[in-house]
């Protein structure tokens, strides 16, 4: 079960990618010679793409549901426990983005879907 900071804000139907960023490089040129010189600047961290479902018996229990969610953008690194499972430390929530309207479900839940996206700064 994926979790942030030991705490389970995901909700259901729940899907993560985690990829690499770009390596960091310098690109140098010298007149008179052809070709470039390339140095690399090491590796500049991951980020992991997050949507899932929140959902709640009311509108107000869905809003929280959001809220509590939207709390861990606060500039702090947790560890990250992403759905298949894999532990990643130094992880920041960077956005978190509710989209479409909420629904209702016949059961009579509301529910909306999100995108958050997580940088991994190791």
């Amino acid at each position: 079960m994926p979790s942030y900071g030991g705490v389970n804000i995901f909700g259901t139907a729940v899907t993560m990618s985690t990829a690499d960023h770009l390596r960091e490089k310098q690109v140098n040129s010298f007149f008179g010679l052809s070709g470039l010189e390339t140095l690399d600047g090491g590796a500049r961290g991951r980020v992991t793409e997050v949507t899932g479902v929140l959902f709640g018996p009311t509108p107000g229990a869905l809003a929280t549901a959001e809220s509590a969610f939207r709390s861990y953008s606060d500039g702090l690194t947790r560890v990250l426990v992403d759905s298949l499972g894999t532990t990643w430390t130094s992880v920041r929530l960077e956005t978190f983005q509710p989209t479409g309207r909420v629904r209702q479900s016949p059961q009579g839940l509301f529910f909306r879907s999100y995108q958050a996206r997580f940088l991994h700064l190791e």
